[in-house]
């Protein structure tokens, strides 16, 4: 295998580039951004450092496909737990839930780079974020129950009450996941104790749109 004099891979082999961004990951993860140099990648990902630019145009590029690559996992483990369910289905909401919580068990780094930059987002990772929070939040209707109002002010009025519900559901979830990663508040505490935790609330938050909206006097 071909290496450089340092013992470094060389720049040009296609493969190199899901490696740099793999090794991004984890240096994205632990150090954050703005802590992170190009120098630092290429060593986690024992290139030199004219590799990483050989591929790619400088450590905001590398963040935002690090970035993309945490949000597609994301949206690939969630279509594939969600079933084709109807409205009010807390078994699928369960299933969702439980899938991700697995996702971060089996992706530390890509949970703890979640954890470290989705506050603080912008630019182009803002986008990326904002493009994956609308996507659930559409989806999330689909776990709370259909009801009926007689009016369009009530109509108004649940809708809005149901967007919130969907919000706080879907932030509260990914938050305490990605709180749970390698060195997170969280990470002390028993697994399954703390799922069990998400479960119930998410239940809970399901449960306060259940029955039917009354018209405002």
């Amino acid at each position: 295998m071909a290496s450089t004099k340092n013992g470094k891979q060389p720049a040009h082999r296609p493969s190199r580039r899901q490696h740099i961004i793999t090794a991004a990951v984890r240096v994205f993860g632990r150090n954050g951004f703005a802590e992170t140099s190009i120098q630092d990648i290429a060593d986690e990902a024992q290139v030199v450092p004219t590799a990483v630019y050989y591929h790619f145009d400088g450590k905001e590029e590398l963040l935002e496909l690090a970035m993309r690559r945490v949000f597609d996992q994301l949206n690939a483990v969630v279509e594939a737990a969600r079933p084709e369910s109807e409205p009010g289905d807390a078994e699928g909401l369960i299933r969702v839930i439980d899938a991700v919580w697995d996702w971060v068990e089996r992706n530390p780094d890509e949970a703890r780079l979640y954890q470290v930059q989705v506050a603080s987002a912008n630019g182009s990772v803002k986008v990326l974020r904002d493009e994956f929070e609308q996507r659930h939040v559409q989806r999330g209707y689909d776990y709370l129950p259909e009801g009926t109002t007689r009016s369009a002010r009530a109509a108004k009025v649940r809708h809005g009450a149901q967007a919130l519900a969907v919000r706080t559901l879907i932030s509260t979830t990914m938050l305490v996941t990605a709180l749970r990663a390698e060195g997170g508040p969280l990470s002390q505490l028993p697994s399954r104790s703390v799922l069990q935790a998400v479960r119930e609330l998410a239940l809970r938050i399901v449960a306060t749109e259940q029955g039917p909206a009354t018209s405002p006097t």
